[in-house]
Formats: C-alpha cells, structure tokens, sequence
C-alpha cells in the first residue's frame, strides 16, 4: 500500500508519454512543411467542488504541427493568447501581484518531462524550466522575453534559444528560451487570462509536432452558473503567428458536493445528577461527494513524516501530472519555486496551495462546566457505533498511503494558516487522543482538522469523536448543561438555539478569514476556500435534568371529595447519592366538576408547576412547593386543581421521587382511601440511535 502513488507517478508519466509521444520538437533542417496549424484539446476535465472558490480546472493543451522553416538566428515571432472561460466564472488563479499577474502558467514542448525527441540537447522536453515573467512591456507589445531559432548542432532540428548566436554543436552562446511564461488575469474581462509575447517555432516537418499546454487555472462554483461543464476558448492575437482552431473545450465538471452527518451516542440523553468523564456524546462524519474531494496539501513523495503537507519545491513540477493519478488528490497544483509573490508581507509560489483540505466543526451553545472535547486524529468508522476500537493511524502522518485520515490543525482560530506558516512546518495540534476545546463567552468553540492522507480511487469518509465531561450537579429547576434537546437553531451554527454543531470545508467566510466580496483578491485570501453550500448540522449532546416521572391514577377535587398529594425527595440516602432538591410540575388529565357533580367537558387545568418555575410562587396554593433532599411536598387537589377528576402525572427534577395519595370525603368523616403513585418510564430517557439511518444516508 505504500507504494502505491509512486506507481500512480510512473503510470502518470507513461500515459503523459504515450499521449504526446508526437512532441518532437523543431524542424529538420534544409526541409519544408505545410502550412502551421494548431489544435487546441483538453488535458482533462476533473469534477470541481461546488463549495470551492479555487477549483483546479482542467488543462488545455495547444498541439501545432507544420509551418514554414526558420533558418538559425532568425527572431521568433510572438503572440498573445488568451484563455476565456464559459460560463463566465472569473478566475481566482492566485495573484503573484496587484496587477493581475497570476500562478497560471503556459508551457512549451512539456519543459521537464524528458519526453522523447530524434535528437538530444538542452531544448523542448529535455530543456529546464526557464521562466518568462511577465511585463508591462510584453503586454504593449514589446520585445518580452525573446527567442531565436537555433540549429540543434546535429543537422537533425532547429530548435530554439535565448540568444541569435547560439550553436548547441559546441554550445557557445546557447541559454535555454524562456518556456513558461506567466498569465495575467483580467485585461480582457475577469474570466481570461491572458499570456504576453509567446515565441511560435514552427515545428515545419511532417510528424514533428509542438505543444504548448496552460496550467493552474482555477475557478469558483459558489454564486456562480457553473452547475455542469466548464469550457474554454482560445485566441490568439497576431492569429496568424498562432492559427489556433477549437470551439469550447470542456476543462471541468460540478461534482456533487460533501455530504456530512452528526451521530448522536446511543447513551443520550445524559443526567446531569450523574457526572461523565470523556464519554463519547457523538461522531462528527464528513463524507467526499466524489472521490478526489478530500485532498492533501501536495503530492506525497516519499513515505517520511507530513510529507503531503511539505511545500513540495522542484518536485510536482511534471507538465499533465495532474492526471493518472499524479497530482489528482491535491490542492496544490503545478508547482513552480521561480515564480514568487509577496502580498501583504506572505510569499506565495505558483502553483503551491497553503494547505490540504480543511474539515471544520462549530459548536454552539456550549453550557458553562462542561469540557467538550474532539478526537486529535479522525477515527474509523465503526467507532460512530459505539463499539470498542483505537485510533487507526498511519505511521507516518502525511505519508504516501492512502488510507483516509486528518489531524486537527486549529482550535477556534487559525483555520486558513498555511502548512508552513511556523519555522517548524507543518504543526497540527496533536496526533493522539483528544483537545479540549475552550468556548468563547458566547458559549462557541470550533474544532478544525486537515486531510493528511487520501485516496483516489474510493469515496473517503472521516469520522471524529466528540466528548464530554462534567461534574455532577444538584440543580434543580434550572439544568447548568442544557435542556433535553428537542429543535435545532433557525440560523447556520444553530445560534440562539440549542446545543449543536455544524459541519463544512474550511476556510469559509463564517471563520472571518475571508469575505465572497473579496474573491477578486486572489493574493490576499486563501488558497482553498470555500463556502457553506448545505448546512449540515445536529445536536451534539443532551443533558437533561434528573427526573422521577410519577402516575397518580385517581385525583378528585369536586367540592364533596378532595384528594392529597405528597411526595418524598429520597435522593438522601446511604449510599452516596448526589442530594438534589427540586420541585415537581403536576399535569392533570380528567374532567371538569359542575356543582361537585363530574361532566364529560375535559378538564382545561393548566400544569400546576414547580414553585421555583414562577414568579409569586405562594407554596401549595399556586405552585408545587420545592422539596430539598430527604423531606416531603404537600399540596391539597382543591387548592392546585379545583373542580377537577382524573389522573395527574407528576414530573419531579430531582431521583428517587416516590408518591403517596390519599383520597377523602371533605372533612375526613365518613371516606378515607390511600394508595402510592405509580413510578413511569420517563419518555427522555429513552437511549437515541440513530446510526443505522445516518449510515444508509452518507453510503
């Protein structure tokens, strides 16, 4: 398994191979071709993330063929070529400056790739890559970065030079012509990008073939009209220096977005009269809506530590890599260390991304004593159901397997800091056990974690623990951990609702990193963003008040007969329970009492609630009286419940309630009968599951 990107590398590099196998560069010297034509194909088409603001199109490709011979020395022409994409998306390429100059890149004749050639030298894909910045004086039509045709030295092509003297015979004079050549974003509508005075050498002999591929070019989805396919067209201008014939090219697709669920522990709901420690209270699970839509920083090349998240210098530089497997579970794309950019005081690389893909986690009304925790590593997935298991890890993190896994990278603050943003690398938080997560006084923490290992070729799933601690508390009408949980909150993040937790990419505008407004900035945001598409969201806890739920099954208060109810706070007892005192909220279910005679109109008796859930409370008049531990409540039916028959269920916030009836004529004179409440199951205690569902939902 921990060869296996390495074998994607090399079949990468065959399949680039055996697609321009035809990239033989130049003309034979003293022959002559047809006419230059040029085709313009595309590299790839991947599927793009709905959520992304700086998704990695597809390649286009410019294969030319013919063309009239050039004799050594003599100039190159140039030309412009702009790049127009449809729907009309602007491009989000990383600005390198605040003029438009960007990280997309043209290439000729697949600089680096070692492609073969009929002949050897410093030139075509045997040549380094040398890099053409771009200037102002290129895009008025100045000299640029000049090229000359120059004789191979073996009499077999001509190829080209920096320089008019140049003989690659003896090598005198010969300095690579510039191959890469920076685009500018902008000048013709914030969709193109446009590349300034690019030499043309005609290839000029039949089977020979020139190629010049465009790379880096990155779109948003996100408010945009690309739902399906995204297409480029190409012009050149002089057109007749760089005849170019295509009509829309397909560079990319939408892919289906990530779906994402919260898993409740079959332990809820949790009392608080009974403190946990580190219990797992739920499962946060992220789930690729298409295969590659996790992915790390950079290729991973070697089997080393946080080799994925290593700025990758010199190395994912192979022109197409981006296909077969190469580059395609990467943020990063084609990575050039020539090419620079300092904004704001941070140097950017070309091509180089700032981190892999980012899982964020925003919790919400987070109770004063309770420690919330999240797993430092994602787990597998069979821990979501609560079944004994440790942590797979790869060793090393960030390596070039492909189990699926992610380390938290930032707590409540830092979710767009770039890998290398320390003098020690990349530094995640930790990569064992669990961090406590400190809420804000709003009662908000988040949890930020970073894909460290991914796989291609299969639809990845993260999974995450959430934990809790907390004391135990002898509350009573007002419970420290939250009421039993019952809505989720009307706004993302569930502000103003009850405790939740809500999941996405990041970095999204809500982590203030960013705003959408500031998506023409490209060198002052970062790289990748994301917005929130769909709001997935749950509880990620419930605490609820310990409870004794009693059945009084006869209660008459009718003028002639009237009914007393009491009832005995027995949390004081010997063998160390938490002494609670709470009262009790009576809910009558019966009829109404016409002059002492019961009828068949239903009782319209509100709740007579606890007396410490009122204002005014008056103790066994308006209001059940509070019961500390080890005594005793009373109240008369005909004062709480006038004119009432049935039965009352009594809700108590405290353990060990236990009732007592007794039922007598108005006076105690001829009628006395008695009876002990019954206790019931309380409805909130009953476990939730709902991992069966949530599992059939994500697979």
């Amino acid at each position: 398994m921990a060869d296996f990107r390495r074998w994607l590398t090399v079949l990468a590099v065959i399949a680039v191979m055996t697609f321009a196998a035809s990239a033989q560069i130049g003309g034979t010297s003293g022959s002559a071709g047809a006419a230059l034509s040029c085709n313009a194909t595309s590299g790839g088409t991947p599927q793009l993330r709905p959520e992304g603001f700086t998704e990695i199109a597809g390649d286009i490709l410019i294969l030319c063929t013919g063309g009239s011979l050039y004799t050594p020395g003599t100039p190159l022409p140039t030309t412009n070529i702009t790049v127009s994409l449809t729907p009309s998306v602007p491009i989000t390429s990383r600005f390198l400056s605040s003029n438009g100059a960007s990280e997309a890149l043209l290439l000729v004749d697949e600089p680096g790739s070692t492609l073969s050639t009929p002949t050897t030298g410093k030139f075509g894909p045997n040549a380094p890559q040398t890099l053409c910045a771009y200037t102002s004086t290129q895009q008025a039509g100045g000299s640029g970065c000049n090229a000359y045709a120059a004789n191979d030295g073996n009499g077999v092509l001509v190829a080209a030079a920096a320089s008019s003297n140049c003989n690659y015979a003896t090598g005198v004079g010969c300095t690579t012509a510039p191959n890469v050549f920076q685009g500018k974003v902008g000048d013709a509508g914030p969709q193109t990008v446009t590349f300034y005075g690019v030499p043309v050498l005609p290839p000029s002999t039949n089977g020979i073939s020139r190629y010049y591929r465009i790379t880096n070019v990155r779109v948003p989805l996100p408010g945009t009209t690309l739902t399906q396919y995204l297409s480029a067209f190409i012009s050149t201008n002089p057109f007749q220096v760089l005849p170019i014939s295509a009509s829309g090219i397909t560079i990319g697709q939408a892919g289906q977005p990530m779906k994402a669920a919260v898993i409740p522990s079959s332990s809820w709901p949790y009392q608080q009269c009974n403190g946990v420690t580190a219990a797992q209270t739920a499962t946060l699970v992220f789930t690729e809506g298409f295969a590659t839509a996790f992915r790390t920083r950079v290729v991973p090349l070697s089997n080393s530590l946080y080799a994925a998240e290593a700025t990758n210098s010199g190395t994912q530089n192979i022109p197409g890599g981006l296909y077969g497997g190469f580059a395609v579970n990467s943020e990063s794309g084609f990575i050039f260390p020539a090419l620079t950019g300092t904004i704001s005081n941070t140097i950017y690389t070309a091509g180089l991304a700032d981190y892999g893909t980012r899982l964020k986690a925003v919790f919400t009304n987070i109770p004063p004593g309770l420690t919330l925790y999240v797993s430092n590593t994602s787990i597998p997935w069979t821990c979501a159901k609560n079944t004994t298991c440790n942590s797979i890890v790869p060793s090393p993190i960030g390596n070039n397997q492909v189990y699926p896994f992610a380390v938290l990278v930032a707590t409540n603050s830092g979710e767009a800091t770039a890998d290398n943003g320390s003098s020690s690398g990349f530094s995640p938080v930790a990569t064992t056990g669990s961090t406590a997560l400190s809420a804000n006084s709003s009662g908000v923490a988040t949890a930020v974690w970073e894909v460290t290992n991914s796989n291609p070729t299969a639809f990845d799933t993260l999974a995450f623990g959430v934990y809790i601690s907390y004391a135990p508390s002898s509350a009573t009408a007002t419970n420290p951990y939250g009421l039993p949980i019952t809505t989720l909150g009307t706004v993302p993040y569930g502000v103003g609702g009850s405790n939740n937790v809500a999941l996405s990419f990041a970095p999204e505008p809500g982590g203030g990193t960013f705003t959408v407004g500031s998506n023409a900035s490209q060198g002052q945001v970062p790289t990748p963003r994301f917005v929130i598409l769909n709001t997935y969201q749950g509880p990620f806890t419930s605490i609820g008040l310990c409870q004794t739920t009693l059945l009084y099954p006869y209660v008459v208060a009718t003028g002639v007969y009237d009914t007393g109810l009491a009832i005995a706070n027995t949390s004081m007892d010997p063998w160390g329970t938490v002494n609670q005192t709470g009262s009790c909220t009576l809910y009558p279910y019966g009829v109404s009492v016409a002059n002492g005679v019961p009828t068949t109109t239903a009782s319209t008796a509100p709740p007579v609630k606890g007396c410490d859930l009122i204002a005014n409370a008056l103790p066994s008049q308006n209001c059940f009286p509070i019961v500390p531990s080890g005594e005793v409540g009373t109240v008369l039916a005909s004062a709480v419940l006038p004119n009432f028959q049935g039965y009352v269920i009594a809700v108590c916030n405290f353990q060990y309630a236990h009732g007592y009836a007794a039922v007598t004529d108005m006076g105690i004179r001829n009628l006395w009968s008695s009876y002990l409440a019954l206790e019931l199951n309380n409805a909130l205690g009953t476990p939730r599951s709902g991992v069966a569902g949530i599992e059939a939902l994500i697979h």
